[in-house]
Protein backbone atom coordinates (compact mmCIF):
# COMPACT_ATOMS: atom_id res chain seq x y z
CA UNK A 1 0.00 0.00 0.00
CA UNK A 2 1.23 3.51 -0.70
CA UNK A 3 -0.01 6.82 0.61
CA UNK A 4 -0.07 10.31 -0.86
CA UNK A 5 -0.75 13.28 1.37
CA UNK A 6 -2.04 16.47 -0.16
CA UNK A 7 -2.71 19.75 1.60
CA UNK A 8 -4.18 22.76 -0.06
CA UNK A 9 -4.60 26.35 1.20
CA UNK A 10 -7.80 27.68 -0.34
CA UNK A 11 -8.04 31.12 -1.84
CA UNK A 12 -9.55 34.04 0.04
CA UNK A 13 -13.02 35.46 -0.47
CA UNK A 14 -13.52 39.15 0.22
CA UNK A 15 -16.28 40.02 2.67
CA UNK A 16 -16.85 43.76 2.77
CA UNK A 17 -18.37 44.78 6.10
CA UNK A 18 -18.89 48.50 5.70
CA UNK A 19 -20.79 49.11 8.94
CA UNK A 20 -19.18 47.11 11.73
CA UNK A 21 -19.74 49.83 14.31
CA UNK A 22 -17.89 49.70 17.63
CA UNK A 23 -19.19 51.27 20.85
CA UNK A 24 -17.50 53.60 23.37
CA UNK A 25 -17.61 52.88 27.09
CA UNK A 26 -18.20 56.07 29.14
CA UNK A 27 -18.88 59.79 28.95
CA UNK A 28 -15.31 60.53 30.08
CA UNK A 29 -13.89 58.55 27.21
CA UNK A 30 -16.15 60.31 24.74
CA UNK A 31 -14.30 63.56 25.51
CA UNK A 32 -11.07 61.94 24.27
CA UNK A 33 -12.54 60.48 21.11
CA UNK A 34 -12.36 61.98 17.66
CA UNK A 35 -15.98 62.29 16.55
CA UNK A 36 -15.40 61.29 12.94
CA UNK A 37 -16.28 58.08 11.13
CA UNK A 38 -17.20 55.06 13.21
CA UNK A 39 -14.68 52.23 13.16
CA UNK A 40 -15.75 49.60 10.62
CA UNK A 41 -14.18 46.40 9.27
CA UNK A 42 -13.27 45.26 5.81
CA UNK A 43 -13.15 41.47 6.33
CA UNK A 44 -11.72 38.63 4.30
CA UNK A 45 -12.50 34.97 5.02
CA UNK A 46 -10.27 32.22 3.62
CA UNK A 47 -12.23 29.22 2.37
CA UNK A 48 -12.81 25.90 4.10
CA UNK A 49 -15.68 23.63 5.02
CA UNK A 50 -18.21 24.58 6.32
CA UNK A 51 -17.19 28.29 6.36
CA UNK A 52 -16.82 28.61 2.61
CA UNK A 53 -18.37 31.97 1.78
CA UNK A 54 -19.15 35.21 3.66
CA UNK A 55 -22.73 34.23 4.51
CA UNK A 56 -21.43 31.14 6.36
CA UNK A 57 -19.80 33.35 9.01
CA UNK A 58 -23.02 34.29 10.79
CA UNK A 59 -21.36 35.97 13.75
CA UNK A 60 -18.00 36.67 15.34
CA UNK A 61 -16.65 38.41 18.44
CA UNK A 62 -14.29 41.38 18.39
CA UNK A 63 -11.61 42.43 20.89
CA UNK A 64 -9.36 45.50 20.75
CA UNK A 65 -6.53 46.92 22.85
CA UNK A 66 -5.78 50.64 22.55
CA UNK A 67 -2.47 51.88 23.96
CA UNK A 68 -2.96 53.72 27.22
CA UNK A 69 -6.26 52.06 28.08
CA UNK A 70 -6.28 50.06 31.31
CA UNK A 71 -9.03 47.77 30.13
CA UNK A 72 -9.73 46.35 26.70
CA UNK A 73 -11.01 49.04 24.36
CA UNK A 74 -13.42 46.45 22.92
CA UNK A 75 -14.05 43.30 24.92
CA UNK A 76 -15.82 40.46 23.15
CA UNK A 77 -18.52 42.41 21.32
CA UNK A 78 -20.49 40.19 18.95
CA UNK A 79 -20.85 41.21 15.32
CA UNK A 80 -23.82 39.93 13.32
CA UNK A 81 -25.01 40.54 9.73
CA UNK A 82 -26.94 43.78 9.24
CA UNK A 83 -29.63 41.81 7.40
CA UNK A 84 -30.00 38.10 6.63
CA UNK A 85 -27.38 37.06 4.10
CA UNK A 86 -25.68 40.47 4.23
CA UNK A 87 -21.89 40.79 4.13
CA UNK A 88 -22.15 43.86 6.35
CA UNK A 89 -21.72 43.11 10.06
CA UNK A 90 -22.90 45.47 12.78
CA UNK A 91 -22.38 45.77 16.53
CA UNK A 92 -24.98 46.87 19.08
CA UNK A 93 -23.44 50.34 19.59
CA UNK A 94 -20.69 52.53 18.07
CA UNK A 95 -17.00 52.94 18.91
CA UNK A 96 -14.74 55.73 17.63
CA UNK A 97 -10.97 55.82 17.31
CA UNK A 98 -9.49 57.63 20.35
CA UNK A 99 -7.89 60.90 19.32
CA UNK A 100 -4.68 60.26 21.28
CA UNK A 101 -4.12 56.67 20.05
CA UNK A 102 -2.03 56.01 16.96
CA UNK A 103 -2.58 52.23 16.64
CA UNK A 104 -4.98 49.60 17.95
CA UNK A 105 -4.60 45.83 18.12
CA UNK A 106 -7.70 43.89 17.02
CA UNK A 107 -8.60 40.24 17.55
CA UNK A 108 -11.69 38.40 16.39
CA UNK A 109 -12.97 34.82 16.25
CA UNK A 110 -16.06 33.02 15.02
CA UNK A 111 -18.50 31.70 14.34
CA UNK A 112 -20.16 32.10 17.74
CA UNK A 113 -23.36 30.79 19.28
CA UNK A 114 -24.90 27.57 17.99
CA UNK A 115 -22.77 27.75 14.84
CA UNK A 116 -19.47 27.92 16.72
CA UNK A 117 -17.26 25.41 18.44
CA UNK A 118 -17.16 25.13 22.20
CA UNK A 119 -14.02 27.11 22.91
CA UNK A 120 -13.34 29.67 25.66
CA UNK A 121 -11.43 32.85 24.75
CA UNK A 122 -8.90 34.41 27.10
CA UNK A 123 -8.09 37.67 25.34
CA UNK A 124 -6.70 40.57 27.34
CA UNK A 125 -4.13 43.31 26.76
CA UNK A 126 -1.49 41.11 28.41
CA UNK A 127 -2.13 37.88 26.50
CA UNK A 128 -4.38 36.55 23.80
CA UNK A 129 -5.44 32.96 23.39
CA UNK A 130 -8.03 30.30 24.04
CA UNK A 131 -8.44 27.57 26.59
CA UNK A 132 -7.69 24.01 25.43
CA UNK A 133 -9.85 22.72 22.59
CA UNK A 134 -10.53 19.02 22.00
CA UNK A 135 -12.29 17.86 18.81
CA UNK A 136 -14.78 15.04 19.30
CA UNK A 137 -13.16 11.65 18.76
CA UNK A 138 -15.59 9.43 16.85
CA UNK A 139 -14.78 6.02 15.35
CA UNK A 140 -17.97 5.69 13.30
CA UNK A 141 -18.86 9.02 11.67
CA UNK A 142 -15.51 10.79 11.50
CA UNK A 143 -15.82 14.56 11.69
CA UNK A 144 -19.57 14.99 11.23
CA UNK A 145 -19.66 16.65 14.66
CA UNK A 146 -16.59 18.81 13.97
CA UNK A 147 -17.00 22.54 13.34
CA UNK A 148 -14.86 25.10 11.58
CA UNK A 149 -13.23 27.91 13.54
CA UNK A 150 -11.72 31.15 12.18
CA UNK A 151 -9.63 33.83 13.89
CA UNK A 152 -8.23 37.22 12.93
CA UNK A 153 -5.53 39.54 14.24
CA UNK A 154 -4.44 42.96 13.05
CA UNK A 155 -2.30 45.74 14.52
CA UNK A 156 -3.70 48.75 12.66
CA UNK A 157 -2.49 52.35 12.63
CA UNK A 158 -4.81 55.29 12.11
CA UNK A 159 -3.26 55.89 8.67
CA UNK A 160 -4.00 52.31 7.60
CA UNK A 161 -7.65 52.62 8.62
CA UNK A 162 -8.76 54.92 5.81
CA UNK A 163 -12.15 56.26 6.72
CA UNK A 164 -11.86 54.23 9.93
CA UNK A 165 -12.17 51.04 7.85
CA UNK A 166 -10.11 48.43 9.69
CA UNK A 167 -8.89 45.47 7.55
CA UNK A 168 -9.32 42.04 9.17
CA UNK A 169 -8.37 38.72 7.61
CA UNK A 170 -9.93 35.60 9.12
CA UNK A 171 -7.94 32.38 8.83
CA UNK A 172 -8.97 28.87 9.70
CA UNK A 173 -7.46 27.84 13.00
CA UNK A 174 -7.88 24.07 12.58
CA UNK A 175 -6.73 21.77 9.78
CA UNK A 176 -8.82 19.42 7.66
CA UNK A 177 -7.89 15.76 7.13
CA UNK A 178 -9.43 13.45 4.52
CA UNK A 179 -8.51 9.91 3.43
CA UNK A 180 -8.99 8.45 -0.05
CA UNK A 181 -8.04 4.97 -1.29
CA UNK A 182 -7.65 3.30 -4.66
CA UNK A 183 -6.51 -0.01 -6.08
CA UNK A 184 -3.28 0.00 -8.06
CA UNK A 185 -2.29 -1.67 -11.27
CA UNK A 186 -2.36 -5.31 -10.11
CA UNK A 187 -5.44 -6.60 -11.94
CA UNK A 188 -5.23 -9.96 -10.17
CA UNK A 189 -6.19 -8.34 -6.84
CA UNK A 190 -9.43 -7.01 -5.40
CA UNK A 191 -9.68 -4.92 -2.23
CA UNK A 192 -12.81 -4.37 -0.14
CA UNK A 193 -12.81 -1.75 2.64
CA UNK A 194 -15.07 -1.60 5.70
CA UNK A 195 -13.59 1.38 7.58
CA UNK A 196 -10.65 3.76 7.98
CA UNK A 197 -9.13 5.74 10.86
CA UNK A 198 -6.43 8.30 11.65
CA UNK A 199 -4.67 6.79 14.69
CA UNK A 200 -2.68 8.49 17.45
CA UNK A 201 -3.28 12.12 16.57
CA UNK A 202 -2.88 14.71 19.33
CA UNK A 203 -6.30 14.99 20.95
CA UNK A 204 -6.26 18.61 22.12
CA UNK A 205 -4.34 21.84 21.95
CA UNK A 206 -4.26 25.49 23.01
CA UNK A 207 -4.21 28.38 20.54
CA UNK A 208 -2.54 31.72 21.23
CA UNK A 209 -1.52 34.74 19.17
CA UNK A 210 2.15 35.57 18.68
CA UNK A 211 2.67 38.92 16.94
CA UNK A 212 6.46 38.57 17.11
CA UNK A 213 6.77 35.61 14.71
CA UNK A 214 5.94 36.61 11.14
CA UNK A 215 6.27 33.01 9.90
CA UNK A 216 3.09 31.94 11.70
CA UNK A 217 -0.21 31.87 9.81
CA UNK A 218 -2.04 35.03 10.94
CA UNK A 219 0.12 34.93 14.10
CA UNK A 220 -1.53 31.68 15.28
CA UNK A 221 0.57 29.52 17.61
CA UNK A 222 -0.79 26.07 18.50
CA UNK A 223 0.53 24.00 21.38
CA UNK A 224 -0.68 20.41 21.15
CA UNK A 225 -1.17 18.33 24.28
CA UNK A 226 0.17 14.85 24.95
CA UNK A 227 -3.10 12.90 24.96
CA UNK A 228 -3.68 10.84 21.79
CA UNK A 229 -6.96 10.11 20.02
CA UNK A 230 -8.26 8.31 16.93
CA UNK A 231 -10.77 9.54 14.38
CA UNK A 232 -12.45 7.71 11.54
CA UNK A 233 -15.38 6.12 9.78
CA UNK A 234 -16.99 2.69 9.90
CA UNK A 235 -18.67 2.07 6.56
CA UNK A 236 -22.23 0.71 6.52
CA UNK A 237 -21.30 -1.75 3.79
CA UNK A 238 -18.06 -2.89 2.21
CA UNK A 239 -16.66 -0.72 -0.57
CA UNK A 240 -14.61 -2.21 -3.41
CA UNK A 241 -11.67 -0.02 -4.33
CA UNK A 242 -11.36 1.14 -7.93
CA UNK A 243 -8.51 2.57 -9.98
CA UNK A 244 -10.18 6.00 -9.75
CA UNK A 245 -10.34 5.79 -5.97
CA UNK A 246 -13.02 6.30 -3.32
CA UNK A 247 -13.24 8.64 -0.34
CA UNK A 248 -13.14 6.83 2.99
CA UNK A 249 -13.02 9.80 5.40
CA UNK A 250 -14.48 13.14 4.32
CA UNK A 251 -16.11 14.39 1.17
CA UNK A 252 -19.82 14.58 0.42
CA UNK A 253 -20.87 12.92 3.70
CA UNK A 254 -19.34 15.82 5.71
CA UNK A 255 -17.07 13.47 7.68
CA UNK A 256 -14.05 15.75 7.09
CA UNK A 257 -11.91 15.80 10.20
CA UNK A 258 -11.21 19.24 11.73
CA UNK A 259 -8.20 18.50 13.93
CA UNK A 260 -5.56 20.24 16.03
CA UNK A 261 -2.55 21.52 14.02
CA UNK A 262 0.41 19.45 15.18
CA UNK A 263 3.68 17.80 14.24
CA UNK A 264 4.87 14.23 14.75
CA UNK A 265 7.58 12.45 12.81
CA UNK A 266 9.11 9.03 13.27
CA UNK A 267 12.76 9.29 14.23
CA UNK A 268 15.40 7.47 12.21
CA UNK A 269 15.12 3.75 12.87
CA UNK A 270 11.70 4.03 14.52
CA UNK A 271 8.89 1.86 13.22
CA UNK A 272 5.31 1.28 14.22
CA UNK A 273 6.59 -1.71 16.21
CA UNK A 274 9.05 0.30 18.26
CA UNK A 275 6.90 3.44 18.48
CA UNK A 276 3.29 2.29 18.78
CA UNK A 277 2.27 5.80 19.85
CA UNK A 278 3.29 7.10 16.42
CA UNK A 279 0.63 8.20 13.95
CA UNK A 280 -0.73 5.86 11.28
CA UNK A 281 -3.73 5.33 9.03
CA UNK A 282 -5.54 2.09 9.79
CA UNK A 283 -7.90 0.37 7.34
CA UNK A 284 -10.29 -2.55 7.86
CA UNK A 285 -10.27 -4.50 4.61
CA UNK A 286 -10.18 -7.79 2.72
CA UNK A 287 -7.84 -8.58 -0.19
CA UNK A 288 -8.68 -11.22 -2.77
CA UNK A 289 -6.63 -12.75 -5.59
CA UNK A 290 -8.22 -13.77 -8.90
CA UNK A 291 -6.63 -16.57 -10.96
CA UNK A 292 -7.67 -18.17 -14.27
CA UNK A 293 -9.29 -21.59 -14.16
CA UNK A 294 -11.95 -23.04 -11.92
CA UNK A 295 -9.53 -25.01 -9.75
CA UNK A 296 -6.31 -24.15 -7.98
CA UNK A 297 -3.44 -26.58 -8.74
CA UNK A 298 -2.10 -26.40 -5.20
CA UNK A 299 -5.47 -26.95 -3.57
CA UNK A 300 -6.76 -24.67 -0.85
CA UNK A 301 -10.04 -22.87 -0.34
CA UNK A 302 -11.27 -20.84 -3.32
CA UNK A 303 -14.52 -19.50 -4.77
CA UNK A 304 -15.36 -20.03 -8.45
CA UNK A 305 -16.39 -17.00 -10.49
CA UNK A 306 -17.11 -17.94 -14.10
CA UNK A 307 -13.86 -19.23 -15.58
CA UNK A 308 -11.77 -17.93 -12.63
CA UNK A 309 -11.20 -18.91 -9.02
CA UNK A 310 -10.70 -16.47 -6.13
CA UNK A 311 -8.42 -16.76 -3.06
CA UNK A 312 -8.71 -14.84 0.20
CA UNK A 313 -5.23 -13.35 0.58
CA UNK A 314 -6.01 -11.17 3.60
CA UNK A 315 -7.03 -11.70 6.32
CA UNK A 316 -5.63 -15.20 6.77
CA UNK A 317 -7.79 -17.32 9.05
CA UNK A 318 -6.48 -20.39 10.86
CA UNK A 319 -8.04 -23.05 8.63
CA UNK A 320 -7.31 -21.21 5.38
CA UNK A 321 -10.94 -21.07 4.26
CA UNK A 322 -12.54 -18.37 2.12
CA UNK A 323 -15.05 -16.34 4.16
CA UNK A 324 -16.63 -13.49 2.21
CA UNK A 325 -17.62 -11.57 5.34
CA UNK A 326 -14.17 -11.56 6.98
CA UNK A 327 -11.89 -8.54 7.28
CA UNK A 328 -8.57 -7.65 8.87
CA UNK A 329 -6.80 -4.53 10.09
CA UNK A 330 -3.86 -3.15 8.15
CA UNK A 331 -2.10 0.20 8.37
CA UNK A 332 0.54 2.55 7.03
CA UNK A 333 2.60 4.81 9.36
CA UNK A 334 2.55 8.53 8.52
CA UNK A 335 4.56 11.58 9.46
CA UNK A 336 2.37 14.51 10.55
CA UNK A 337 3.09 18.19 10.04
CA UNK A 338 -0.35 19.79 10.06
CA UNK A 339 -0.62 23.58 9.80
CA UNK A 340 -3.69 25.69 10.56
CA UNK A 341 -5.88 26.49 7.57
CA UNK A 342 -4.53 23.60 5.50
CA UNK A 343 -6.41 20.66 3.98
CA UNK A 344 -4.54 17.33 4.00
CA UNK A 345 -5.75 14.59 1.66
CA UNK A 346 -4.10 11.20 2.17
CA UNK A 347 -4.34 9.01 -0.94
CA UNK A 348 -3.76 5.34 -0.16
CA UNK A 349 -2.87 2.92 -2.94
CA UNK A 350 -3.39 -0.81 -2.45
CA UNK A 351 -1.71 -3.41 -4.67
CA UNK A 352 0.02 -0.97 -6.96
CA UNK A 353 3.35 -1.05 -8.74
CA UNK A 354 5.64 -2.06 -5.89
CA UNK A 355 3.07 -1.55 -3.15
CA UNK A 356 1.22 -4.17 -1.17
CA UNK A 357 -1.61 -3.83 1.33
CA UNK A 358 0.04 -2.28 4.37
CA UNK A 359 1.49 -3.66 7.57
CA UNK A 360 -0.03 -5.16 10.70
CA UNK A 361 -1.01 -2.48 13.24
CA UNK A 362 -1.12 -2.82 17.01
CA UNK A 363 -4.34 -4.49 18.13
CA UNK A 364 -7.10 -1.85 18.13
CA UNK A 365 -8.73 -1.02 21.43
CA UNK A 366 -12.39 -0.80 22.33
CA UNK A 367 -14.82 0.93 20.02
CA UNK A 368 -13.42 -0.47 16.79
CA UNK A 369 -15.33 -3.08 14.73
CA UNK A 370 -14.75 -6.64 15.94
CA UNK A 371 -17.46 -8.75 14.26
CA UNK A 372 -16.01 -10.98 11.50
CA UNK A 373 -12.56 -9.43 12.10
CA UNK A 374 -9.62 -11.82 11.94
CA UNK A 375 -6.77 -10.96 14.29
CA UNK A 376 -3.11 -10.82 13.33
CA UNK A 377 -1.73 -14.37 12.99
CA UNK A 378 0.32 -15.49 15.98
CA UNK A 379 2.69 -18.46 15.73
CA UNK A 380 1.44 -21.53 17.60
CA UNK A 381 4.33 -22.79 19.82
CA UNK A 382 2.97 -26.34 19.49
CA UNK A 383 2.84 -26.23 15.69
CA UNK A 384 6.18 -25.70 13.97
CA UNK A 385 4.40 -25.25 10.61
CA UNK A 386 2.23 -22.37 11.83
CA UNK A 387 2.99 -18.85 10.63
CA UNK A 388 2.98 -15.78 12.87
CA UNK A 389 3.12 -12.10 11.99
CA UNK A 390 4.41 -9.27 14.16
CA UNK A 391 3.30 -5.64 14.36
CA UNK A 392 4.86 -3.76 11.45
CA UNK A 393 5.21 -6.78 9.16
CA UNK A 394 3.57 -6.63 5.71
CA UNK A 395 0.16 -8.28 5.51
CA UNK A 396 1.10 -9.56 2.03
CA UNK A 397 4.41 -10.75 0.67
CA UNK A 398 4.67 -7.76 -1.66
CA UNK A 399 7.01 -4.97 -0.59
CA UNK A 400 5.41 -1.85 0.85
CA UNK A 401 6.37 1.71 0.14
CA UNK A 402 4.58 5.02 -0.06
CA UNK A 403 5.19 8.67 -0.81
CA UNK A 404 3.76 11.89 0.52
CA UNK A 405 2.69 14.48 -2.06
CA UNK A 406 2.33 17.88 -0.42
CA UNK A 407 0.26 20.27 -2.52
CA UNK A 408 -0.47 23.75 -1.32
CA UNK A 409 -3.71 25.27 -2.50
CA UNK A 410 -1.54 26.76 -5.23
CA UNK A 411 0.10 24.46 -7.78
CA UNK A 412 3.37 23.64 -5.99
CA UNK A 413 4.07 19.95 -5.31
CA UNK A 414 6.67 18.21 -3.20
CA UNK A 415 7.26 14.45 -3.19
CA UNK A 416 8.84 12.94 -0.10
CA UNK A 417 9.68 9.21 0.12
CA UNK A 418 8.61 7.79 3.47
CA UNK A 419 9.14 4.04 3.25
Amino acid sequence: MSVQSKFVPKSCIAVTSMALMLASCSNDEVQEIYQGNEIAFSSRVSRAIPIEKPADLKSFKVYADAKGYTDMFINGVEATPETEGSSTYVLPTSYYWPADVESIRFWAYGPTGTDGINITPNITADGQGFEAYKPVSDLKIGGKNHKDFVVAYANVSRKEATGMLVPLTFNHALCQVLVNAKKGTDESKRVYVKGAWIMNAKASGTLSFNDQDATLTNHMLWSAGTELASYGVELNSETMLTHAGVTLIGGSDDSNLMLIPQEYKYSEGETIKTKETGAYIMVLCRVEAIHPGTTHPGGGSTVVEGSNHVHQLFPVNKDGTFVKEEYGYTCVPIDIDWKPGMKYVYNLEFCGNGSGAGVYPPKPGTGFPSDNVVDRPVKDPDDEDSVGKDVGEPVLDDPIRFTVDVDKWTDSTQNTPMQ
